[in-house]
């Protein structure tokens, strides 16, 4: 049942998607996806593209900018600290280091922290790296180790790279700048300023989603979206190719953080920091995923217009083709029908079925008149058929008549012909007959005495048989009586041999009777040794005996059943021969009689002779009579089967004619 319906819908589905209506909805689709598709992976392709170089651009500009800030930062940092490391106050404290200036200085230094509006601290260092001033009063220590003081020290400014203030431990970075005498030049000491990087995080999270700044080693110093503890493991960066490279800016597909994004870089010229900007490339493809399904739902909208206008167009298309096909398939069944929608359409389907309308009409029309005519010829058919089929049944037994009756008169001619043959070998026949009873009485004659010869030996041979079989019962009695006799001496054998034993056994206790008598009973016991060897011969004798006469037993029973066998055979040959004998006699006697009849016959075929010589003459006359008779009934015939011919054409005309009426009639009558 399951596979009859899954066959059912398999024809169903192959005739929908083998239809005109399918294939023109699917065409009319196909026209309108086609476009689309490639309108919308060209909208794709082509916002991926702009989105992606113009996110790029958005990400340099950006990183410009963040870059511009962190400059702006470090430049006024470094205008401030050049600005107090050149003031003479500064420089009289550096060479005199007395508690009032210090109060001075101390003050200036708060006044420029107070510009930057920050809680980063100013400190002043000796040539020997040692603080002796702070401007938030924390401990002063050594910071001969730092790379930044080392450098400023030689009398060059400098950007520290990232650090772990020994004062705060928190995560810093420095501008050191050298404060040195005017009038000798000397290095009096160094003034920093320190920052700590999370206020830079706070910057970069302003500004940007995904910013972080790299020092001069390679190390994150910032991120945008979390602060880096001090004790923070750190990402590195030195073998990014913003720090391999020679480009002080650019943009490229990074992978460090895991997932795919765009970055961009700008180094800063004065501190050699690097400031970084990423974004996600997923970020960027989505907006263009986006504007792609904004593309693909109008889409969507335009296949769904189109999808109603092809349904609507392939109904008007098919609808038409449908009726039309309706109309051809009631005439393939001999039904006339009519169309009576879209008749008065313009278009090329208008004529379509205006002009199928047209045709079965006239069809109609041509089949009703050929139904009429074809009543008409069937009518005239059946009755020349008839007709004809009767005179030609009347020529066909004319003509069988007729050759019947030349074939007769053939047939007698012939047949007369052959009698008088016939009688001439007869006569032959006859004369060659009464020579062989002349020879059949001679053969009779000497039959006769063989038979009786045969009789006489037969009858002595006979006699010799019953005088033979006496003699082979004598010797089968013999047989028998030597038989018995053997059969008796076996019995007196084993008497022997059992007197033997008992002998033995005697000789046997008197040796045993002498041992026990010593030195006067062994005369005694040589005696019974010898007794004894003279039983055991005894017995082997006796054995001897016994095995001589089973054979000759079994020889004498052979000799029995031979002696049977032959008395047997003997009876069945003396009933043979009597029975050959009674044949032998009985012959004799039809041979006398086939004498007897053998002359009769003689006689007799000397008459046949006489009259078959008058019967032979008379049938010649007869012969050439039939002869003439038989040659007219030919003629006769012959013109009787040209007339039958000419009627059986006729007849068969009239039957084609008939045959031809009844298929027109069975292929108008398809029409309805």
């Amino acid at each position: 049942m399951n596979k009859g319906k899954k066959s059912t819908t398999n024809i169903k589905l192959n005739r929908i998607s083998n239809s005109v209506k399918a294939k023109l909805i699917t065409i009319m689709l196909l026209i309108a996806l086609v476009p689309l598709l490639v309108a919308i992976t060209i909208n794709y392709v082509t916002t991926t593209s702009t989105t992606t170089t113009q996110s790029q651009e958005n990400l340099q500009n950006e990183a410009q900018f963040l870059q511009a800030r962190f400059s702006t930062v470090i430049s006024n940092t470094r205008t401030a600290l050049e600005s107090f490391a050149d003031s003479p106050t500064t420089i009289a404290y550096l060479k005199s280091q007395d508690s009032e200036t210090a109060a001075i200085v101390k003050k200036h230094m708060q006044e420029i922290n107070g510009n930057f509006s920050d809680e980063n601290t100013i400190v002043i260092s000796d040539t020997t790296g040692m603080m002796i001033l702070r401007s938030d009063d924390s401990a002063l220590v050594s910071i001969a180790d730092r790379d930044y003081w080392k450098t400023a020290i030689t009398g060059n400014a400098n950007v520290s790279s990232v650090f772990v203030s020994k004062s705060t431990n928190s995560r810093n970075l420095c501008v050191a700048v050298p404060i040195s005498d005017p009038e000798t030049g000397d290095v009096l000491g160094v003034v920093h300023r320190s920052y700590d990087l999370n206020n830079f995080h706070e910057i970069l999270a302003a500004e940007a989603d995904e910013a972080f700044l790299v020092d001069t080693e390679g190390l994150m110093a910032a991120h945008s979206l979390y602060e880096i503890a001090a004790d923070d493991e750190v990402a590195d960066f030195s073998e990014s190719p913003y720090m391999t490279s020679s480009e002080t800016s650019g943009v490229y597909l990074s992978t460090k953080a895991g997932y795919e994004t765009y970055l961009a870089y700008v180094k800063d010229p004065d501190s050699g920091y690097v400031i970084c900007d990423a974004i996600k490339v997923s970020s960027v493809t989505a907006s263009a995923r986006k504007s792609a399904g904004s593309v693909i739902l109008i889409g969507i909208a335009m296949l769904f217009a189109v999808l109603v206008i092809s349904l609507f167009m392939a109904n008007s298309f098919v609808k038409p083709i449908q009726l039309v096909n309706k109309l051809l398939s009631e005439l393939a069944q001999g039904r006339f029908t009519h169309v009576d929608e879209f008749t008065n359409r313009k278009d090329e389907f208008g004529d379509i079925i205006r002009n199928s309308n047209s045709v079965t009409a006239k069809l109609d029309d041509i089949v009703s008149h050929i139904k009429a005519s074809s009543g008409t010829v069937h009518e005239s058919s059946d009755e020349l058929s008839s007709m004809a089929s009767q005179i030609a049944a009347t020529t066909e037994s004319v003509a069988d008549a007729v050759q019947d009756i030349a074939a007769g008169a053939s047939d007698q001619a012939t047949s007369v012909q052959d009698s008088a043959e016939s009688a001439g070998f007869i006569t032959e026949s006859i004369e060659n007959v009464q020579a062989s009873t002349e020879e059949l009485n001679t053969l009779a004659k000497h039959m006769k005495h063989a038979s009786e010869e045969s009789s006489e030996s037969l009858t002595s041979f006979h006699a010799s048989s019953k005088e033979m079989q006496e003699s082979i019962i004598a010797i089968s009695d013999k047989i028998s009586a030597t038989q018995n006799a053997v059969a008796n001496i076996n019995e007196h054998v084993e008497g022997i041999s059992e007197i033997a034993e008992q002998t033995n056994l005697l000789s046997l206790n008197a040796s045993i009777e002498a041992a026990r008598a010593g030195d006067a009973g062994r005369g005694f016991a040589v005696v019974a040794e010898e007794i004894r060897t003279l039983a055991d011969e005894s017995e082997n004798m006796a054995q001897k005996i016994h095995e001589v006469m089973a054979v000759l037993l079994e020889q004498s029973s052979e000799a029995v059943e031979a002696a049977k066998e032959i008395i047997e055979t003997n009876q069945k040959q003396q009933v043979a021969l009597e029975e050959t004998l009674a044949s032998v006699q009985g012959m004799i006697s039809d041979i006398d009689q086939t004498a007897v009849s053998v002359a009769t016959i003689s006689e007799e075929t000397t008459n046949c002779v006489n009259s078959n010589r008058v019967v032979s003459d008379a049938m010649t006359s007869l012969s050439a009579i039939s002869e003439e008779n038989a040659a007219s009934t030919e003629t006769t015939g012959a013109s009787v089967e040209e007339l039958s011919a000419t009627v059986t054409t006729l007849a068969e005309s009239a039957n084609n004619l008939k045959d031809i009426a009844e298929k027109l009639d069975e292929e108008i009558s398809f029409f309805q």
